[in-house]
């Protein structure tokens, strides 16, 4: 098996994992990167850089990430550099006799000018990101990630049946070096960037260094609750349910692709005035992602809340979320959650997708139904066996890539099975 990997997830993982597939068949690997910097995570893996140039015809970006917030679709540059991307990756599946990809988030545009260039030649992409239990899985898929993942199609796959079920595993170690390779990465990003500026439209976001630093004094806060760093005061206790919205972030490709709010404060004053007419006198209780550093006005009767969510699976509490990884843990300890998009868990029955228009009778519902834990078991072994593979991304141990290459190779051979291609064998 021939492997190629897109910029690795900021770790070895990709490097680590690539050469698993290919060694057992003698096939090779080779690194696809958008910029110079993700060497840092190739391992000494032989890696080729794209040099954007002009492109022989124009390539459109697929219509599902057309509200993408890097899908400049009127903008000359990125309508250039995209296409030009395209041709490149067909240019390089093809010498390098590619049969499977592997992408780190199939929402950023060198990812998907990837996917394009795949569908076209027959390379199965295989999409990974961080997995529905941090530190503990990685989710994969050859669907798509989130809104693009449907657990009711992979839950149809004679070959993804077959998967073993395995047990949650314990937390696991970061990768060594980890954090601080990050922080050299992004250094050296920003450098090229500012030297070769015509590869930012393949960049799909701004490294900002302050905002990394406020998530890890905001971790290590959580981590050691016995210092005295400012929180916001728990909210007292009350008879009743709770409404717990984690908010997310409004320049997450999640949000800006598939949020029927503008944004986070229109989310917030809308399920606050649905609230006064559905479940009158009902606290709202709303925590703000770690990084997002906007300031949002509460209406009256919500309140602010810092720490982790779990301490709510214990009392009568609805979750209602956009899509967030967050409505899934609930719904995993048998919470009711309303989301507003979909996402790789929203298509099992614990789950209850809302629009604008239905949403404060589901709401009242919701807050009338008991917490459901045969469903969230149901819902959490569903995901586990179809989208999950032992060992997060950013922390994994040489047994948990031997078990995720055969996972990945289960997940090609059902990919080539739907496609009408005999899986090799």
């Amino acid at each position: 098996m021939n492997v190629a990997y897109l910029d690795p997830p900021y770790s070895r993982y990709f490097h680590e994992l690539a050469a698993r597939l290919a060694r057992p068949s003698g096939g090779s690997v080779v690194a696809l990167l958008s910029c110079p910097a993700y060497r840092l995570y190739a391992g000494g893996d032989r890696a080729q850089v794209w040099e954007p140039g002009a492109p022989a015809q124009a390539h459109d970006v697929p219509p599902a990430f057309e509200r993408a917030g890097w899908a400049q679709t009127d903008s000359p540059e990125f309508r250039r550099a995209f296409s030009h991307a395209v041709e490149w990756f067909k240019e390089r599946f093809t010498a390098e006799h590619t049969d499977v990809c592997l992408v780190f988030s199939d929402a950023r545009p060198f990812s998907q000018a990837a996917h394009l260039a795949a569908q076209q030649l027959g390379v199965v992409c295989v999409f990974f990101e961080r997995g529905a239990f941090r530190y503990r899985t990685a989710s994969l898929s050859t669907q798509g990630l989130n809104a693009r993942f449907c657990l009711q199609q992979a839950q149809q796959s004679p070959l993804l049946e077959a998967l073993p079920l395995f047990d949650l595993p314990p937390r696991r170690a970061i990768e060594p070096w980890l954090k601080l390779r990050f922080v050299g990465f992004m250094a050296l990003n920003g450098l090229l960037g500012a030297l070769q500026p015509q590869r930012r439209p393949m960049q799909h976001k701004s490294y900002h260094f302050f905002n990394y630093l406020r998530i890890a004094l905001k971790q290590f806060g959580a981590e050691h609750p016995e210092l005295p760093l400012a929180q916001a005061p728990e909210p007292p206790a009350t008879d009743g349910p709770v409404v717990v919205l984690p908010l997310q972030l409004p320049t997450d490709s999640q949000f800006v692709m598939y949020s029927p709010f503008r944004h986070n404060q229109e989310l917030i004053d809308f399920v606050a005035r649905q609230m006064r007419n559905a479940l009158p006198g009902t606290p709202l209780l709303v925590k703000k992602h770690p990084m997002d550093v906007r300031s949002y006005r509460l209406p009256a009767g919500a309140r602010w809340i810092d720490g982790s969510l779990a301490r709510f699976n214990e009392r009568p509490a609805v979750f209602v979320c956009l899509n967030s990884n967050v409505g899934f843990e609930a719904a995993i300890h048998g919470k009711p959650v309303l989301c507003f998009a979909d996402s790789f868990y929203t298509g099992h029955p614990s789950v209850t997708r809302v629009s604008r228009e239905d949403f404060a009778p589901q709401l009242a519902a919701a807050a009338a139904r008991p917490d459901d834990l045969a469903a969230g078991r149901a819902l959490r072994a569903a995901v586990l066996r179809h989208c999950q593979a032992p060992g997060d991304v950013w922390a994994y141990s040489a047994e948990d890539l031997a078990l995720t290459r055969d996972i990945v190779a289960t997940h090609y051979d059902a990919a080539r099975l739907s496609s009408g291609a005999a899986p090799p064998a």
